[in-house]
């Protein structure tokens, strides 16, 4: 049975994330660890929130999607 994506509200075939919100979530994911290398203490709610919103940041708009998601979801 077909669902949506959590971020887009496409319709996926499983799991929780279209292909390229699969794609952006694990980059992210990825790239954590260089921050938090860089950035001693930062949380993974303030990384996602500086994805969000530094200008400066080259964030793809599928990650920036991701993180305002999962930014949500980490707040409830």
């Amino acid at each position: 049975m077909a669902t949506k994506c959590v971020v887009c509200q496409s319709t996926i075939e499983k799991g929780e994330y279209c292909d390229a919100h699969s794609i952006a979530k694990k980059n992210l994911e990825k790239r954590f660890s260089d921050w938090q290398k860089a950035y001693e203490k930062m949380t993974w709610e303030e990384y996602l929130t500086r994805m969000v919103e530094d200008a400066d940041i080259p964030v793809g708009e599928w990650a920036k999607e991701v993180a305002i998601y999962l930014n949500n979801q980490s707040k409830k």
